[in-house]
């Protein structure tokens, strides 16, 4: 049996459970194969369960297999996202593409949701880049920054601040981008959620800073996990040698971590001990 495949599926489902609940990403006990059910229910009316099967030799000799379930899904509905989880498969031959297919069906299902909605939805609120706003009457909330650390030469560290508007998340960028270690970061990708009083809504948004879909990521975990009011950003510093989906892995854990160290996730495994400073 070859160790290669063996070990990308190892860290490919690990990855998976970093960034899915309990209730979304599960085994199949009663399966005598490595099968899982990622489910996304965050529009319980357009809820779609897929069923994945990591079979020997995948990804590198066999493709991973899926079986797609969910009430509402017929017709073209269902032959559009077949055809869009068989395209990423061709596009990434003796890859993995499980990380790939979960974003995919998380898209499709807010993508359907939209086109079908019949009850008001929270807003999202464009991107601070794309935004430029006025830090005139804002005043810079604190930021906390985890402990770096290290895998094959690439370096990672998460940041925290307390946000409540997108002026404090703009001033908080600003101040992390004077230390000019962060501001040389290969990337600075952050997400944010704010609790808006006056519209009763949460505003939320993310960038990837280049690297594609990291911060739709961490965005989602603060999403399942019910986060207000804060501003996450992680900064990675590449070390020569390509992480493949390990760095989502990375990225996510970072994010979660500095959430649990700082009371926004009430329960820490006990053997992770990560600390944390107050930035100057």
């Amino acid at each position: 049996m070859s160790e290669s495949w063996v070990q990308i599926q190892a860290e490919e489902v690990e990855a998976l459970c970093s960034i899915f609940d309990e209730k979304q990403w599960k085994r199949d006990e009663n399966s005598t194969k490595r099968t899982y059910t990622l489910t996304i229910d965050h529009r319980p009316e357009r809820a779609i369960s897929m069923e994945l099967t990591f079979v020997d030799g995948y990804p590198i000799d066999e493709p991973l297999t899926y079986n797609l379930r969910g009430p509402w899904l017929r017709g073209e509905e269902r032959q559009d996202l077949i055809n869009i989880l068989e395209n990423i498969y061709l596009e990434n031959i003796g890859k993995p593409v499980a990380f790939l297919w979960a974003d995919a069906l998380r898209d499709f299902v807010d993508r359907s949701s939209i086109s079908n909605e019949t009850v008001t939805t929270q807003p999202i609120e464009p991107t601070v880049a794309q935004c430029p706003i006025s830090t005139a009457t804002a005043t810079l909330p604190p930021i906390y920054s985890d402990e770096t650390f290290e895998d094959r030469k690439s370096v990672f560290q998460a940041h925290l601040s307390p946000v409540h508007s997108k002026e404090e998340v703009q001033l908080v960028l600003n101040k992390l981008k004077e230390n000019k270690k962060i501001a040389n970061a290969t990337h600075n990708m952050y997400a944010y959620r704010i609790w808006d009083e006056k519209r009763n809504a949460v505003l939320a948004d993310c960038d990837d800073d280049g690297e594609t879909g990291a911060s739709s990521r961490m965005l989602h975990l603060m999403e399942i996990a019910d986060i207000k009011n804060a501003l996450v950003i992680v900064s990675r510093w590449f070390g020569g040698i390509l992480l493949h989906n390990d760095r989502f892995k990375h990225i996510n854990n970072a994010c979660r971590m500095i959430l649990i160290n700082h009371g926004y996730i009430k329960k820490a495994p006990d053997a992770i001990k990560n600390k944390s400073h107050k930035s100057s």
